[in-house]
């Protein structure tokens, strides 16, 4: 076949490639118009949505912000002395851990889908524990917890392990400071995690695995600032290890 008849051929191809193009946008230009408007539609509503969940998470924010400075707000003292400019200020700790409660909790209320609701949550456990809520506080912490792993996490376990030692229940707490001690990517310091399982088991009379406890901390962190308090209880422990073994002899 001759060039020219080749490329009359493809132009007639073509031609009639477009035609057929044409005529199925003509039959179809409703859906055509209707998808379009979808696809901006959509656009647009995401948009929005990212405007307005920026614009809520802003507002969480904002009141987060004042809820911790109710939070890290000041007792006044019985000297009259003046505290620092700006800083929030009750007449007893009780009356701080209140408002404060009642700040978060508005806060985690409203805004429970952002990261300010859930950091909010985190903070009423922190108040209900200041006011010896232990069982609201556990509940809250499993709230915090039920979540992805992160730092809000991590320090949810660490309040929770506490809460359920102060609840009177040490075998739920050291299982919780163990999964902590032994979760690689956990950012806590592992020495003051350590420290608090050795104190627990020793509180709860397992003297010989709450030495080990105390030896594996200084151990592994040997420059730890609770190094010396460690090797103080390590010692204490010993004297009554050995002491119980003379009895028993």
């Amino acid at each position: 076949m001759k060039r020219a008849e080749r490329h009359h051929l493809k132009q007639d191809e073509f031609v009639h490639w477009l035609d057929h193009v044409l005529a199925w946008g003509m039959t179809h230009q409703k859906k055509l118009i209707n998808g379009a408007l979808v696809v901006v539609g959509s656009a647009l509503l995401l948009g929005g949505i990212g405007i307005h969940r920026s614009r809520q998470s802003a507002t969480a924010q904002v009141l987060l912000t004042e809820a911790l400075n109710q939070y890290h707000g000041v007792v006044r003292t019985s000297d009259g002395a003046l505290p620092s400019p700006n800083v929030v200020t009750f007449a007893t700790a009780e009356e701080k851990y209140r408002a404060a409660l009642g700040s978060f909790e508005a806060v985690a209320s409203e805004y429970g889908g952002y990261d300010e609701g859930r950091h909010a949550q985190y903070y009423v456990a922190l108040c209900q524990i200041g006011l010896s809520y232990l069982e609201a506080a556990d509940a809250s912490l499993e709230t915090v917890r039920s979540s992805h792993r992160d730092l809000i996490w991590y320090l949810a376990s660490r309040a929770l392990a506490l809460v359920r030692s102060e609840r009177g229940n040490p075998a739920a707490a050291g299982e919780l400071y163990r999964s902590l001690v032994e979760d690689a990517d956990n950012p806590l310091p592992k020495d003051e995690l350590l420290y608090a399982l050795a104190k627990l088991e020793e509180r709860s009379g397992n003297l010989e695995k709450a030495r080990q406890y105390y030896d594996r901390m200084l151990s592994e962190h040997p420059t730890s600032q609770l190094s010396t308090e460690a090797t103080n209880r390590r010692e204490i422990l010993l004297l009554s290890l050995e002491g119980d073994a003379d009895v028993s002899d």
